[in-house]
């Protein structure tokens, strides 16, 4: 928005991937990212639900986890499937953090990843 403000030309990314940290994230910052025990990024796409919200049209769900991942707190979007990389653009927080057994995987379920300007 802001090179659109400023007439300058935005990169849109051709693909999000959705992250999820073991700390809450914030507008500032992404929360502490997992690693290992089979986590990956994985790929998601969004519809358009109104003038200010997108949301994901179907199922998201990350691979099985090898073994536990401990505290999950929040999930972030990036324009680079791999962690640590690329550049961030959304976040949400989990409720009530929760943990991840081996052989579980995270399911974000169709129309409740939710992305808009001032939700």
């Amino acid at each position: 928005m802001l090179r659109i403000l400023s007439n300058e030309t935005p990169t849109v990314p051709t693909q999000f991937y959705v992250a999820v940290h073991r700390t809450a994230s914030s507008r500032a910052t992404a929360g502490t990212e997992l690693s290992g025990d089979g986590y990956a990024r994985v790929p998601i796409s969004f519809e358009r639900v109104s003038d200010i919200q997108r949301w994901n049209p179907s199922d998201v769900t990350t691979p099985a986890a090898s073994a536990e991942w401990p505290t999950v707190a929040s999930w972030t979007l990036w324009d680079d499937a791999n962690p640590g990389g690329g550049n961030y653009w959304a976040y949400g927080n989990v409720a009530t953090a929760f943990a991840v057994t081996q052989g579980n995987a995270i399911k974000f379920p169709a129309n409740n990843v939710i992305v808009g300007i001032g939700t």
